[in-house]
């Protein structure tokens, strides 16, 4: 798998802020309240990693390189 471009990240990333909102309010619906100062911190932390390992991704591989 290559490693998306800088346009792909800031989509991803933009979509993945409005997931992490989104998610803490569908917990809230379903009566599970987790602490907004316990919550998004987590989550920041979650992502950072996703997108820490999106990072370390080989930018460009080649197709000789994969065998069968």
């Amino acid at each position: 798998m290559n490693r998306p471009g800088t346009a792909g990240l800031l989509v991803l990333g933009a979509f993945a802020i409005v997931f992490a909102v989104e998610f803490n309010t569908l917990l809230g619906m379903f009566g599970i309240d987790i602490a907004p100062s316990v919550y998004f911190p987590a989550i920041g932390t979650i992502l950072a990693v996703v997108f820490g390992g999106l990072l370390l991704l080989p930018k460009n591989q080649d197709a000789a390189s994969v065998s069968a």
